[in-house]
């Protein structure tokens, strides 16, 4: 674990939680678990009279055996039992509170750090590559609530009450104090043992518990794939391995922490029983009462439940140690977004100047030094070989991809000028991979916006000519999307992402390949929507595989391992080619054409040379 220092000033908060003050903490996790200080003082509170009450059981005892008994008086026996009733009542209601607030604690800090979860996973792979661990931020979130809404911080609150028992044993008598004590060093071995062996173990079945998670996930997103190319088989191979490895990791951590809480139990029974010889003894030698056996035996047993406690939910404080660590990771590896005050919307140009970017958490860039100017009501085709850069052009226009030298611009400011709320209405884009969600179609094209307008949602489905398709679906606009688009077809979903971009007419819209999947209908969809958006005085990129496109743009830009080949408009294009403008499916120009054949294999270009 990275860290050990505590924070001045809370040594307290560090003494009662230190799963929580195990690790050096940001200063979003030190707001996230403010709640835990709020509340420290109020539940040690709580805490301390119900330990008092704790030693009611004892006490009657001791006065049954010692006084009750010798003198035959009910009256007293019924005083005492009232008295011990109300005792427990009061204890039992102290434990409900307590517990019900640390519930409360566990809540605060989930929504606390709720948004910043969903923010770290929306943007760590497009600021740093792949997440380590997929998702592993959300259950060790959950790992950290779970922990604190449970009984190990109050077990750990109960800790110095240890000593208030072993000094009321020790009065009874130094040797039941003696081995209380003992009892209490012996336990305290087994827990810093139990700790020793399990804590490598914890973040072996947690690493392979996330592998395994994650090939589930990929199996149930390509089970098509796998069945159709008889990839069964090598899949099952896979799982097997990962399965084995976090069985065998997790059934070992499993054994010790069992093997830990079995040998406690029974060291306690055997505790008790020589508590109770002790008790007996003294009692033999006339040092002692009767009712101190009774009251001792309880009272040791007292002594140790907060150590069993802990060591019960020892493999929970390990796990949320473990978790608080990655989450600071993580939230420091992506820091909190200022919001920008925003802007008037764009209304005249596209600037993109030197330009150079690259995916994510990789070292080659696959754009280099791009440049180029779009003003409203122009719309720029982008052709080239696979892997010449076209989509990372789209990418980083669109501000989805960081861009790592010059800027894009509209109207002059870069795109983390607008606030988010005024990008979904500057922007809109269809990725080439289309990614529609569980909803209805009318919420996919509002995208899920919760002030969705039912006009704008008909208009951008007229725009991109699919409310008749739409219309022809069960239930039309209120038919309802599976996961990863499910119930439609590749060129229903790229025709339903058109309209999702066209919603409320931004500004600019970016079309990466929006035609690899329409048929000659949705085709003439696509030019009808790029003619729209520049009469109205919109901007549109879009990255083309087919030559029917480039009819409706107004600039065409050839693109060659990462760099701009040419960049003209569609005029001197065809002028130099001295080729007719390219009609709905005839045969594209050579140049175009070359754009959709296979490519060799770029090795891209690196870093340096590109900064």
């Amino acid at each position: 674990m990275r860290g050990t220092g505590l924070p001045q000033g809370r040594l307290g908060a560090a003494v009662a939680l230190p799963v929580i003050f195990s690790v050096s903490l940001s200063a979003e996790l030190k707001a996230a678990i403010a709640p835990i200080r709020r509340v420290l003082l109020p539940v040690i509170a709580i805490s301390s009279v119900y330990n008092v009450l704790l030693l009611a059981g004892s006490f009657f005892m001791l006065l049954t055996y010692d006084d009750v008994l010798p003198s035959r008086s009910v009256p007293s026996l019924v005083s005492l039992l009232v008295l011990v009733a109300l005792a427990y009542a009061f204890q039992a209601l102290l434990d409900v509170t307590r517990g019900r607030i640390m519930v409360h604690v566990g809540s605060l800090f989930m929504r606390a750090i709720s948004d910043r979860v969903l923010d770290v996973i929306s943007r760590y792979e497009l600021n740093r590559g792949a997440m380590p661990n997929g998702t592993q931020i959300v259950r060790d979130a959950d790992t950290v609530r779970g922990y604190l809404s449970g009984p190990g911080p109050l077990a750990i609150l109960d800790l110095p009450w240890i000593a208030v028992y072993l000094l009321i044993l020790s009065i009874f008598h130094w040797a039941l104090g003696l081995l209380a004590l003992l009892g209490v060093f012996v336990l305290v071995s087994l827990m810093l043992l139990n700790n020793r062996m399990t804590a490598p173990l914890a973040l072996e079945t947690m690493r392979t518990g996330a592998e395994r998670a994650t090939l589930a996930d990929a199996t149930l997103r390509n089970a098509e794939t796998l069945r159709a190319m008889g990839m069964a088989g090598a899949r099952r191979e896979q799982w097997h391995r990962i399965e084995a490895a976090y069985l065998r990791a997790n059934d070992r951590f499993s054994f010790i922490s069992s093997t830990m809480s079995g040998s406690t139990k029974a060291f306690r029974t055997l505790l008790q029983s020589s508590t109770l010889a002790l008790g007996a003894y003294l009692v033999i030698d006339g040092s002692a009462t009767g009712g101190i056996i009774i009251a001792s035996s309880i009272l040791s047993t007292r002594a140790l439940a907060p150590v069993e406690q802990v060591i019960a939910n020892w493999k929970g404080m390990v796990s949320s140690r473990q978790a608080m660590d990655r989450l600071r990771g993580l939230l420091e590896a992506v820091p909190r977004r200022i919001e920008p005050m925003g802007l008037e919307e764009p209304k005249s140009a596209l600037v993109v100047s030197g330009m150079t970017a690259a995916p994510p958490g990789t070292r080659a860039v696959t754009l280099a030094d791009v440049s180029f100017k779009l003003a409203a009501g122009q719309a720029l085709a982008v052709v080239g070989r696979s892997g010449s850069g076209k989509t990372t052009l789209a990418r980083a226009v669109c501000g989805i991809w960081p861009v790592l030298r010059g800027a894009v611009r509209l109207d002059g400011a870069t795109m983390d000028q607008w606030s988010p709320d005024q990008i979904a209405r500057i922007v809109g884009y269809v990725p080439q991979s289309i990614e529609l969600f569980e909803g209805t179609i009318a919420q996919n094209i509002a995208r899920f916006r919760p002030d969705a307008d039912r006009e704008a949602v008909l208009e951008a489905a007229k725009a991109a000519d699919c409310h008749d398709l739409i219309v022809r679906l069960e239930g039309g606009y209120d038919y309802r999307i599976g996961p990863q688009g499910g119930g439609l077809s590749a060129g229903q979903r790229q025709r339903i992402a058109l309209a999702r971009a066209l919603y409320g007419n931004p500004f600019l819209i970016v079309l990466d390949e929006p035609n690899s999947n329409l048929d000659h209908e949705g085709e003439a969809a696509l030019g009808m929507a790029i003619r729209h958006v520049r009469e109205r005085g919109g901007i549109v990129l879009v990255i083309a595989h087919r030559p029917s496109v480039v009819a409706h743009v107004s600039h065409i830009m050839v693109m060659n391992n990462g760099r701009v080949e040419r960049f003209e408009t569609r005029e001197d294009f065809e002028a130099r080619m001295k080729l007719p403008t390219p009609k709905f499916g005839g045969e594209a120009p050579r140049a175009v054409r070359s754009a959709s054949e296979p490519a060799r294999e770029d090795a891209g270009v690196p870093v340096e040379a590109g900064r």
